[in-house]
């Protein structure tokens, strides 16, 4: 759940990389950062979430973190670098969602502040209308729905073999499933 800390709300004007340039108010879809990601030679299967954010300009830090923090997105001091940290103490597909969900942030509303700090995501069911867009955002860009579908089939419904092939949790697995409506192998 995102703790939201009063602030002034973000600066507009262009984020610019090597290959996109995104306007500061333009509310970014999972489609856009796949094409981007693969314009910029990225792999997207499963999705180098590390090489995307870098590639948009985020900065990603990894740092200890209490273990109820699973990371932040903030817009930095000078209001021209947007930052992410990911509680580093976390297992690594724990940090690929928490990084896609950082970066959901980025994507969906970045222009509404300039700071989200987010804890433990799915244990206590505890949510918001921004936090669950978050969620769903990153289970869709980590595991796109054609791409989803077909590993399912290829592994025949195996959640263990699902989460390895995108390097997420068995958690994030089910709940994607559970989003497409898919049941059966214990997927729901």
């Amino acid at each position: 759940m995102a703790f939201i800390r009063k602030s002034e709300k973000p600066r507009t004007g262009i984020i610019g990389t090597k290959s996109v340039d995104i306007n500061e108010t333009e509310k970014l879809t999972t489609t856009q950062l796949i094409d981007f990601a693969k314009k910029d030679g990225i792999e997207t299967a499963p999705l180098d979430i590390h090489a995307l954010v870098k590639s948009l300009g985020i900065r990603l830090v990894s740092i200890p973190m209490k273990d109820e923090i699973s990371g932040s997105l903030s817009l930095s001091e000078n209001g021209k670098e947007w930052i992410i940290k990911v509680n580093a103490l976390h297992h690594p597909n724990r940090q690929r969602f928490t990084i896609a969900h950082e970066l959901a942030h980025f994507a969906r509303h970045r222009s509404l502040q300039a700071q989200f700090e987010d804890q433990n995501f799915f244990r206590k069911g505890d949510t918001n209308a921004m936090e669950a867009e978050a969620n769903r955002f990153a289970g869709e860009l980590l595991m796109p729905e054609v791409l989803f579908r077909d590993r399912v089939k290829l592994f025949n419904g195996s959640i263990e073999a699902i989460a390895q092939c995108f390097k997420t949790s068995t958690l994030a697995v089910r709940v994607r499933a559970k989003q497409l409506g898919m049941k059966g192998h214990g997927l729901e």
